[in-house]
Order: C-alpha cells, then sequence, then structure tokens
C-alpha cells in the first residue's frame, strides 16, 4: 500500500474460527499456563543486560550434528537445537543448583497447526505457547539430544486437538488477566525464546527499499530472547536476548562452546 500498488491478501476478519467448543471441555493439562517456577535460592538485586549474538552458519551445523551423537536417530529442526544449546547455556550461566526446575517458554504459530488451517489473510496473533519443563542437573548432565528431544516432543504435541482444548481451556477461566504475562514469567529460573526468523522482515520494502537492519526495539524481561535471520542471506541467525549482568559473561562463554 505504501507503493501504491493493490493489497496481494485481502484480510480475514472472522473470530469465530478460534472460539471455544460448546460446551468448553480441555482434554489435555495446560502446563503452559501454570505459574512459572521460582528461585529456590533467592537472588541478590542486580542489573539486565541486552545483547546480541551472532550465530555462523558453521556453529548451526555444528549444533545439528552435536544433536545426532549418542545414536540418536531423530531429525531435530535448526530451532530444536539451537533452542535447547541456549537454554543450557543460559542454564549453565545461572548456575543453578541440580534440582531447580527451569520452564522454557516456546511461542508457537497456530495457523498451520489447527485443522482446518486458518486462510492465508487471517488478522491477528494465532499464538500459543510450548512450555518445556526440566531440572538443571537433567540439562546439563544429559546430551544435546536430551534437550531438544524435550523440546521437539512438546512442540509435536501442539497439533489441533491440544490448541482447541486450550481455547477451552481458556474459556474456562474466570479472570483471563490473571494469566498476563510478564517479568515473572520470564525472570530466572526461567527462559524464553521467540523465534522470528520465518516472517519477511527483510522484504518490508516501505518505499525507501530493503531493511538494513532490524531487530526488537527493547527486551523488557530478563530472560526473554529472540532469533533473527541474517540481513545478507549468509545463512547466520542473530540472537537477542536479555539476562542478569552477572550471567551475561558466562553466557557468551557457554553459547560459543559446542
Amino acid at each position: 500500500m505504501a507503493r501504491g500498488l493493490d493489497l496481494t491478501l485481502p484480510p480475514f476478519i472472522d473470530r469465530t474460527l478460534l472460539r471455544a467448543r460448546e460446551p468448553p471441555h480441555p482434554t489435555f493439562h495446560h502446563v503452559e499456563y501454570q505459574p512459572s517456577p521460582s528461585m529456590k535460592i533467592p537472588l541478590h538485586p542486580d542489573n539486565t543486560t541486552v545483547s546480541i549474538f551472532k550465530l555462523s552458519r558453521d556453529l548451526l551445523v555444528a549444533l545439528k550434528a552435536k544433536a545426532k551423537e549418542d545414536g540418536n536417530t531423530v531429525s531435530y529442526s535448526s530451532y530444536e537445537t539451537l533452542a535447547a544449546h541456549v537454554w543450557r547455556s543460559v542454564t549453565k550461566a545461572r548456575a543453578f543448583p541440580d534440582d531447580q526446575v527451569t520452564k522454557l517458554y516456546i511461542a508457537t504459530d497456530g495457523r498451520s497447526r489447527l485443522r482446518p488451517q486458518l486462510p492465508p489473510g487471517y488478522l491477528g496473533n494465532v499464538v500459543f505457547t510450548a512450555t518445556p519443563l526440566a531440572a538443571a542437573g537433567d540439562l546439563l548432565s544429559k546430551p544435546t539430544s536430551y534437550v531438544a528431544g524435550l523440546i521437539h516432543d512438546v512442540l509435536a504435541r501442539m497439533d489441533d486437538e491440544y490448541l482447541r482444548s486450550a481455547l477451552d481451556y481458556l474459556e474456562m477461566q474466570p479472570d483471563l488477566s490473571a494469566l498476563n504475562r510478564g517479568a515473572h514469567t520470564y525472570n530466572c529460573p526461567n527462559l524464553g525464546i521467540t523465534s522470528w526468523v520465518r516472517l519477511p522482515i527483510y522484504d518490508a520494502d516501505f518505499g525507501w527499499g530493503r531493511p538494513v537492519f532490524m531487530g526488537p526495539s527493547v527486551i523488557a524481561f530478563e530472560g526473554l530472547s529472540f532469533v533473527l535471520p541474517s540481513p545478507t542471506n549468509d545463512g547466520s541467525l542473530s540472537l537477542f536476548i536479555a539476562l542478569r549482568t552477572e550471567h551475561m559473561k558466562l553466557f557468551e562463554k557457554y553459547l560459543y562452546e559446542i
């Protein structure tokens, strides 16, 4: 529209496609809407640092190869292996006791998972959340394939039946504001890793040509992170992450250790 062209995809605004069933009947335990684990050992106050890390194509290939060790035959996605490595690296940097439980929040697009699929022009977010949980000791003592498997399994569970159950669960809540997410959701000992890799952010020409850089303007909460594609199509990715300042240097060290 900024260039005076016609709409290539008409908007679809029928919200009834995401209605709960009548009557609503959740068929799963929706741990994603339960409170996040808290720290077993209270933390002292600290500042938050936001950093951007480049993840080269070679590093991403090495991560996928590492997930194939120990005789693993499952083919994990690039996101699953990267998220597993980031989750482990953050856990190691935070120096948790072995019995500290940590929860990973994964924003999941429901458009292609619902049946029938939503129309391509459906307006608004259709974002659900997958949330593996693990004890720190398991994340650090077991192989990469174990952590990638936790992530793979919760994402595989996000099918039409599970998402319809989530809609029913939300319909039955007396106060949806109680489920609002914020610092209490992502802060230590927890983590959120949101992938923007498939968003066509570098094709967004508003009349001044192709963007040279795109990233979140602010990361509001410690423990929240985003994965973005490269502006040069070189196969690399960028990780934007907010962590406690005392943890960031150690995280950088562990992130690049494969």
